[in-house]
């Protein structure tokens, strides 16, 4: 085997390679934790999925003294090609749910609807299965993590009579709903089925237009009349919980550093031995670039094999640990998250950089005289 091939020194040294991969390994736990931070706000993606589609959107001029426009308003959505709409229910009860975050707790209203055909439109739109046979005014409908995290079972009553418990509140008291059918997705919802409209609110959809575009397009019509925008967006969650991101911002960058200078030390002492090593290899003439190479090489490869074996373990850790542990409560961690890449490549970059300077510090200080 070539000596100057990367594989060439981890193979002659097996124990001291070993042992500096466990130490880089320790990035997977940065790469846990950032899991761990996001998790409160993970829970509001299949609300934020929910927004793409469908913008609730309700009538301030009663608040102001105003004439209601809300029939022109609805006029303009009639006349769009692209847009369509249904009236809301009236708010009936609220949901929140325990997250994996110990002691934080989210929430949100329930989505009703004045009618059966009103939420076959919405999870016609949404590409929402359900089965309608089951459906009827009274009903509920919680996605399976909703229905598991607050302990309701298919049949279970939900009224005013739940009202001391934490994750629910019925705030109509005359109300009572059914819990006829649990959607099977990821993340937290409610449905419920009334028979009755609001005649200030609606969800409007868009036929071939989601997202953003959808909603500058409804919120552009609804400045005209008076009329605004109640949905919440992934920005707007991600604002609220923007100090958690800088607290875990800082607490990578400070296990970064405690990693990279225990891996630095470990480092310092296995290429000490090596001087005399480079020492020769600059002797006979080898150029430095290719020393350093050599050197730089032998470090990506040390801290591939580590990311590698990494990714493995974290992706086993994080299934086990979902399916045994958190499910079964109505709780989960995410297997990817932007933020939780972030924290591993900042890990890496503080832990490698300083190793790559120190070897051009070494190899321009090796000296064949000197032995």
């Amino acid at each position: 085997m070539n000596p100057f091939s990367p594989l060439y020194y981890v193979k002659q040294n097996k124990s001291r390679c070993i042992l500096l991969m466990v130490m880089l390994l320790l990035s997977a736990v940065i790469y846990v934790g950032g899991l761990y931070v996001t998790s409160p706000p993970a829970t509001f993606d299949n609300l934020c999925e929910i927004n793409e589609h469908c913008i609730y959107m309700y009538d301030l001029s009663v608040t102001k003294n105003q004439e209601s426009r809300m029939d022109e308003f609805l006029a303009e959505i009639e006349a769009d090609p692209d847009l369509d709409y249904v009236f809301a229910g009236p708010t009936k009860a609220h949901f929140n749910w325990d997250t994996v975050m110990a002691g934080i707790t989210c929430g949100t209203n329930q989505i009703t609807f004045g009618s059966v055909e009103d939420f076959k439109k919405h999870c016609e739109y949404l590409d929402i299965e359900v089965d309608f046979s089951k459906i009827k005014t009274g009903s509920l409908i919680l996605t399976e993590m909703l229905a598991k995290n607050t302990g309701l079972s298919l049949g279970d009553k939900v009224d005013s009579s739940l009202n001391g418990d934490k994750l629910i509140e019925v705030t109509d008291e005359e109300s009572s709903f059914t819990l006829d059918y649990i959607i099977d997705v990821t993340g937290y919802g409610a449905y419920m089925i009334t028979d009755e409209s609001s005649e200030i609110a609606v969800y409007v959809y868009g036929k071939n237009t989601t997202g953003e575009a959808l909603r500058n397009k409804v919120i552009s019509i609804g400045q005209k009349y008076g009329v605004y925008m109640g949905t919440i967006t992934k920005e707007e969650i991600d604002s609220e919980f923007s100090s958690f991101y800088f607290i875990y911002g800082f607490i990578v960058i400070l296990i970064s550093v405690i990693i990279a200078i225990t891996i630095n030390t470990a480092f310092s002492g296995m290429y000490q031995k090596r001087n005399f090593e480079i020492a020769v290899y600059r002797g006979i003439g080898i150029p430095k670039k290719k020393i350093f190479r050599k050197l730089v090489s032998e470090l990506l490869l040390i801290d591939g094999i580590a990311l590698f074996c990494g990714t493995i373990i974290t992706a086993l850790f994080l299934y086990l640990f979902n399916n045994i542990v958190l499910y079964p409560d109505g709780l989960y961690l995410e297997y990817f998250h932007p933020l939780a890449i972030s924290g591993v490549v900042i890990c890496n970059l503080l832990s490698l950089l300083p190793l790559i300077l120190f070897r051009i510090c070494q190899i321009k200080k090796a000296d064949i005289c000197e032995y």
